[in-house]
């Protein structure tokens, strides 16, 4: 219990500051700083990260399963606000956390390892019951 506690909080304080899984904070996309982002100004931030990212050499996977703007502005006035943007947020965070949570689980394959569960050990037809060690 005490983990899922410290787990959410580290969870919102990484939200907040825009630094989750290399999330980007509202300020980043609200370019003229009026508290508002625009669909010009969030395709060219979108854009501006992934050249950034491939000018550096990182990988730019996900690029193509990017949030539309369409997806943020829940509302449909136009502008993503700041409430919009960490809502947004907060789903994807907690989806990437249940998907790492089914890694570490066995349930699927990836870099965390494999867990207790199904996993790769050979069974009847092919897969089956096995155990892993997550690292």
């Amino acid at each position: 219990m005490k983990r899922l506690t410290l787990a959410s909080l580290l969870l919102s304080s990484m939200l907040l500051a825009g630094m989750g899984n290399n999330m980007p904070a509202f300020g980043d996309f609200d370019t003229d700083g009026n508290g508002e982002v625009t669909q010009a100004e969030f395709e060219n931030t979108q854009q501006e990260r992934i050249q950034t990212k491939e000018e550096a050499g990182r990988m730019t996977r996900n690029a193509t399963n990017a949030a539309a703007f369409k997806d943020i502005d829940v509302n449909n006035d136009g502008v993503i606000n700041a409430v919009e943007f960490t809502n947004h947020q907060k789903v994807q965070m907690q989806e990437r956390m249940n998907q790492n949570s089914n890694v570490r689980q066995g349930q699927g394959a990836g870099k965390c390892g494999m867990g207790q569960g199904q996993g790769a050990g050979m069974g009847q037809g092919g897969m089956g019951q096995g155990q892993g060690r997550n690292r």
